[in-house]
């Protein structure tokens, strides 16, 4: 992170915006530095853990959800006053100095340096007996660890800086490659996987009403599973890996992801259970980031859905519209202009279940990933289970269908895996305009390589 950018964020970690939907919180915007210089204390800390969490809520925004989801081939942003949706995306390159190409990068550093606020002071902290700082610890270390990982599915190959807890006057942190990145990101949860198990009966604070929206997550206890929801996922990548793959991560991820789900869920609304995101439309309070009338699906999303699917509903037919050399005539209620509260999961078991499949396939065990994948198909799809797959490829196209249609509008998980089974590329999709590259990952933004006074940036790889 370059100084100047790490100065910023800084003082958004600790002055963050007020969060409505954190239930009964004074104003976040008044946690001065001089309060803290004193010592935290347990209102204090608690009024930090609502800033990191709304802040979290901050990095699932339109540039993460839009830029991710369009190189995907899921989504279009037609803006008659903005082409670079499209020709940043599908259409070539992204600027490294402009809005997309330097978009949906700083905004994860700011989360993590509202995490390592709390982190650098916690253990001074009065009034706060051993469990309630671990609570806290395993709490702002597992956003920490979501948030770097947020930051990594943009730029995969080109890793992320990772040692970013040092003071603002320091030299910029260095980049690390991907398998490095994901090595500590996974090692980051698992110390806060620790700290939750010795955090006793409840968080020293109030958490969001996402935590309780479906299912209850609001104890160190039953966030665990939330942090070994995120950790199964860090592990099914290792294990996925180009560079530097890691056999072993796939039964990691089944043994985190086993934990995480609980018991096999029975319904449609099981598959819901996880944290979730909540938006308010008062005043200072932030709204569902992807309701815009702009956005249009790819029409290959309403193309390869099947007959019956109950997800359909998600895709709606609109009026044609043609810009920037592309065209669409459908849309997903999911981006309604007008639904400005609707919340959005963080994670939840539906993806877990299709996570823990994809660990299964690796692992050659296509019964076991069959019936992961059927239990999403049948209860969210509303279509009969599939037989066994006869090949590993037929399972991950099976699998990776109940992703698409599942988790649609959701997160970068489609981009993420297009590039883990090397299906970015025209074996799988047609070129949608003459300087389509397949582009895989967003560069590193400008002011990175401004801020070491360099023209590249090669990530260290150990």
């Amino acid at each position: 992170m370059l100084r100047r950018t790490l100065g910023l964020i800084a003082g958004v970690g600790i002055a963050a915006m007020g969060c409505k939907d954190s239930t009964s919180v004074t104003d976040l915007n008044n946690v001065s530095a001089e309060a803290l210089a004193g010592g935290l204390t347990k209102s204090s800390a608690g009024l930090l853990a609502t800033g990191q969490v709304n802040s979290t809520r901050g990095d699932l925004d339109s540039r993460y959800l839009v830029f991710s989801e369009t190189m995907a081939r899921d989504f279009y942003r037609l803006d008659n006053a903005e082409n670079r949706y499209i020709t940043e995306t599908i259409g070539g390159p992204a600027d490294f100095s402009g809005f997309l190409g330097g978009g949906a990068f700083s905004q994860f550093y700011v989360t993590v340096r509202a995490g390592n606020t709390i982190l650098n002071a916690i253990d001074k902290a009065q009034g706060m007996t051993p469990a309630e700082i671990a609570a806290t610890k395993g709490f702002a270390l597992t956003f920490n660890a979501l948030a770097l990982y947020r930051a990594l599915e943009l730029r995969d190959s080109l890793g992320i800086a990772i040692d970013v807890n040092h003071p603002i006057e320091d030299p910029p942190a260095g980049f690390v490659c991907k398998p490095n990145a994901l090595a500590s990101i996974s090692a980051t949860l698992d110390s806060a996987a620790t700290f939750l198990a010795a955090g006793g009966a409840e968080f020293p604070f109030k958490v969001p009403p996402g935590f309780t929206l479906n299912g209850s997550f609001d104890t160190p206890a039953t966030f665990l599973r939330i942090n070994r929801a995120i950790k199964g996922k860090v592990e099914l990548y290792r294990g996925l890996d180009h560079q530097k793959p890691n056999a072993a991560s796939f039964a990691a991820a089944v043994t985190a992801l086993t934990t995480a789900i609980g018991p096999a869920p029975t319904s449609a609304a099981d598959l819901k259970a996880g944290l979730w995101n909540t938006y308010s439309t008062d005043a200072n309070e932030t709204r569902y980031p992807i309701a815009d009338a702009n956005i249009y699906l790819n029409p290959m999303v309403a193309d390869s859905i099947q007959a019956g699917d109950l997800r359909a509903a998600k895709i709606i037919t609109v009026p044609a519209k043609t810009l920037f050399g592309v065209s669409s005539t459908y849309k997903t209620p999911l981006t309604d202009p007008s639904n400005l509260t609707q919340p959005a999961p963080i994670i939840k078991v539906s993806e877990m279940l299709l996570l823990r499949a994809q660990a299964y396939i690796e692992l050659n065990d296509l019964p076991s990933a069959t019936a992961d994948i059927n239990t999403v198909r049948t209860l969210a799809g509303g279509l009969a289970p599939i037989a066994v797959p006869a090949t590993k490829a037929a399972a991950i196209d099976a699998v990776l269908y109940e992703k698409r249609y599942t988790l649609l509008a959701e997160s970068a998980h489609r981009l993420v895996d297009l590039r883990a089974y090397s299906r970015l590329n025209g074996t799988f999709f047609k070129k949608e305009l003459t300087g389509d590259i397949y582009q895989s990952t967003l560069p590193i933004p400008k002011r990175e390589f401004d801020a070491r006074g360099v023209t590249a940036i090669t990530p260290t790889c150990s």
